[in-house]
């Protein structure tokens, strides 16, 4: 009897086990899927480690890679993407996250001889993405270490890091909201970028119903954004006196 009990356990751990390991893998597909129909771009991923009796997700050394066209071939360094969510959600089809947590070490911006930029060849920046798929997010949680701009529009390339290290967190995003629109603008409303083919207003579109940790709504950044490029064009057209 007791070793039928014994026996019985180790069956019952090994299941475990291969249950673990295959929502783990199931994880891994999904994320690297999904990232790849909503940013048109390729991830590549280090671990994935579901919570088998709690609901959290948490996913590490993610790289977002170029197309093969960039002679840079990495566009994010993510080292984290934690989510903890509600798993009833899950299976109504409309996810619903209590908390996520994006934490970018390294974006790396690259313009081509050709003017345009990996940040514009992201789907749904430029152009309306209009996803489908119902969400909600109570709390997002957004860090940015350094900001690299590598810049092959002139004779010589030029390559600037610009080390950010900001933390700001949403609240209320739904799926009327573009969570890669939310990040870039969150980036170019703290530093200067030249003209990598992203309009402000661009960046405005599908980020309704989201609030900043300060209560403000994300138009402020919006403003600031365009009175950069405002400035900009002055500064052009004003030569400097001296």
């Amino acid at each position: 009897m007791k070793k039928l009990l014994w026996g019985i356990l180790a069956v019952f751990v090994v299941l475990l086990v291969i249950l673990f390991l295959s929502l783990n893998f199931i994880a891994r597909k999904s994320v690297e899927y999904g990232a790849k129909k909503i940013t048109g771009f390729p991830l590549e991923i280090g671990s994935v480690d579901v919570g088998l009796f709690s609901s959290k997700v948490d996913v590490r050394n993610l790289k977002l890679m170029n197309p093969p066209e960039y002679q840079e071939k990495m566009f994010v360094d993510m080292p984290e993407l934690y989510v903890n969510y509600r798993l009833g959600s899950m299976l109504s089809g409309a996810p619903h996250v209590n908390d996520m947590l994006i934490n970018i070490k390294q974006l790396v911006v690259v313009k081509t001889d050709k003017g345009d930029s990996n940040a514009m060849k992201l789907k749904g920046v430029v152009s309306s993405g209009g996803g489908s798929s119902k969400y909600a997010i109570d709390k997002l949680r957004i860090h940015v270490g350094t900001v690299t701009l590598k810049d092959y529009s002139h004779p010589k390339p030029t390559e600037h890091d610009t080390p950010l290290n900001i933390d700001v967190t949403y609240y209320n995003i739904t799926d009327s909201t573009d969570i890669t629109r939310l990040i870039l603008l969150t980036v170019m409303s703290q530093m200067h970028l030249p003209d990598i083919g992203i309009k402000p207003e661009d960046l405005k579109k599908n980020l309704t119903n989201v609030t900043n940790q300060a209560g403000q709504a994300l138009k402020g950044a919006t403003d600031a954004v365009n009175g950069f490029f405002n400035g900009i064009q002055k500064s052009v057209s004003q030569p400097d006196k001296k």
